[in-house]
């Protein structure tokens, strides 16, 4: 499907509506020491980094394409895992599952602050405190996904239907009293997972500023994936997409001059508002805080939800990272070069040739492991 020029114009138009209208209204005085905010320009841009090159998403995500016209294999595999995931969730794994549905991303990450340290996120974010942290990244209108980055369009393109409604008679279905989870998924488009980019995008943009907790917050992001096989409402290749397409965004905006400069005011202030309200340095306080996961737990769990258990269906592929995803360790190799750390996102790579996986200049992403690129030694 070729998606016209004015259809993007438009698409962006509304979502360019959706950032502004918020900060309409009638004015409030503002409290003398109230952090500061992103003027309306500053939001609206526009920046080259809000239209990806192919127009949209689709030709960094079409791997999948080729596995339903080729691999018929691939394809019942992708259903037999989350039949799996769904059918052996324990209660616990049910519980988060269906409160990271309801909740907004930012919240279910922050349980990879730490006990405190999340806790204070939560309640600094809840008071208005990180008014740019919240315009970049909360809700689903977060400027930094906004205006081609939030699924929809991929969705609807690839038109792939969910596990529920594939297999209803094998998937369990877990939701709050009286929700209606699966009745508002339905009809809508399962590849690739919203849920899954937003915690993977959200994920990374947290882990830039805050390097110290980088890989517990990428494998909570891995979590909120897992998340959505557990419901039975996606599949492992729709996570695995997710993850790419996150990847690569976040990695566009940071390498937009323009847009990286509000990601490091933003990161400023998480940072500040943070230090004020636990009275030390952010190192300190972490240190003697109640981890979510270890740095090893962290980097083996992610590594885990990195494939799923697909194997490598084209192990002859060059094992070649983006040149431009080495943005993505800028805040936590500083003095390095991007030579330097593009090698060590390379290092900590998944092998090439796993299923999404794709060559030439869509190609790359699949392979990032984050989690462990966070934490390794340079």
């Amino acid at each position: 499907m070729v998606i016209s020029r004015v259809r993007l114009l438009i698409v962006s138009l509304l979502a360019v509506v959706a950032v502004v209208a918020p900060l309409g209204g009638t004015a409030t005085a503002a409290p003398v020491a109230a952090p500061s905010r992103f003027s309306t320009a500053e939001l609206v841009g526009p920046y080259p980094s809000d239209i990806p090159p192919g127009g949209t998403y689709i030709p960094l995500l079409d791997g999948f394409a080729d596995l339903r016209a080729h691999r018929p294999d691939i394809i019942a595999q992708n259903l037999r895992i989350v039949q799996r995931t769904n059918n052996s969730a324990t209660p616990a794994l049910r519980e988060d599952a269906i409160d990271i549905n309801y909740d907004d991303r930012l919240e279910s990450l922050s349980m990879a602050l730490g006990a405190r340290l999340g806790a204070t996120f939560r309640r600094l974010l809840a008071g208005g405190q990180l008014p740019k942290v919240a315009a970049l990244l909360k809700g689903e209108t977060g400027r930094v996904s906004l205006p081609l980055g939030t699924t929809l369009l991929e969705k609807e393109y690839f038109n792939n239907p969910r596990p529920f409604v594939v297999a209803p008679n094998s998937i369990r279905r877990y939701d709050r009293p009286g929700g209606r989870l699966y009745d508002q998924l339905r009809n809508n488009g399962s590849y690739p997972s919203g849920h899954s980019a937003q915690g993977y995008w959200k994920g990374a943009l947290l882990a830039y500023w805050l390097p110290e907790l980088g890989p517990q917050l990428i494998a909570r992001a891995g979590e909120i994936g897992r998340s959505r096989m557990v419901l039975g409402v996606h599949y492992p290749l729709d996570v695995m997409s997710g993850r790419l397409m996150a990847m690569d965004m976040v990695a566009a905006r940071l390498t937009d001059p323009g847009f990286a400069r509000l990601i490091g005011q933003a990161g400023a202030q998480l940072r500040s508002q943070l230090e004020r309200a636990v009275g030390m340095p952010l190192a300190r306080f972490i240190a003697g805080d109640r981890a979510y996961l270890s740095r090893s737990e962290a980097v083996s769990e992610h590594r885990g939800m990195m494939t799923f258990g697909f194997g490598r269906i084209a192990p002859g592929q060059r094992n070649a990272i983006p040149a431009s995803a080495a943005a993505l360790l800028k805040s936590r190799f500083p003095s390095l070069s991007d030579a330097q750390r593009l090698a060590i996102l390379t290092r900590t790579a998944i092998p090439a040739g796993y299923p999404l996986d794709q060559t030439g200049a869509d190609g790359g992403w699949l392979r990032i492991d984050l989690a462990a690129a966070l934490a390794a030694q340079p």
